[in-house]
């Protein structure tokens, strides 16, 4: 695990991957292949881990927010931060497969990944 945290804490460790080179190369290409339409598929206003998005577009966002409130001082808000700690580990394969199906992927697509 990483240096700050809890050695003796089994959830701090990582899997290593022993996958093989062509699994490798294979997963490589159908991630090449999905940077060009992923922009396209996922909505605005999520900017991380896409290539032509920055995730402190995120950061200039919450700061427009609280300057527009601040200058109006009769509106209230309230600004919530979530995060989901370990996410990938709670993904539904079932909700996985059925969003795939909602953005029109093919039959074969969803057999390369599932």
């Amino acid at each position: 695990p990483k240096e700050d945290l809890d050695h003796k804490q089994i959830r701090n460790y990582r899997s290593i991957s022993l996958l093989n080179a062509d699994y490798k190369i294979f997963a490589t290409i159908m991630s090449e292949r999905l940077k060009i339409i992923l922009n396209e598929l996922i909505h605005s206003d999520q900017n991380g881990f896409l290539p032509t998005r920055q995730i402190r577009n995120n950061t200039r966002i919450v700061l427009n927010v609280l300057e527009y409130y601040e200058a109006q001082p009769e509106k209230q808000a309230a600004l919530i931060f979530l995060d989901a700690q370990k996410a990938f580990d709670n993904l539904s394969w079932q909700f996985l497969i059925q969003q795939v199906e909602i953005m029109g992927f093919g039959s074969k697509f969803k057999k390369m990944i599932g």
